[in-house]
């Protein structure tokens, strides 16, 4: 297992810059796997891999994956108002 390739895989889907279909069409085996499930990240998800390119002193990285993290809280912030609220989205 390739952590680098895992958590690179993760990232370039997080920030949009590939979709999972691409990295499945493009690897096979170990080297298409991702951090976590890329269609239902966790915060603490995002947690690891910021703390990964943190570690490898990729800060241009983390600092796009923190407004990815902030967008996906405010995300989860809303839905659970909507739930609360008895509302949902068309």
């Amino acid at each position: 297992m390739n952590i680098d390739n895992i958590m690179s895989n993760t990232y370039g889907v997080l920030t949009n810059r590939v979709s999972v279909e691409d990295i499945l069409e493009m690897y096979t085996g170990e080297d298409a796997m991702f951090y976590g499930n890329p269609y239902q990240m966790t915060l603490e998800d995002v947690d690891e891999v910021i703390n990964y390119f943190e570690n490898t002193e990729e800060y241009e990285k983390c600092s796009e994956l923190v407004k990815y993290k902030n967008m996906l809280d405010l995300d989860l912030f809303l839905k659970k108002l909507r739930i609360k609220n008895g509302q949902t989205i068309m």
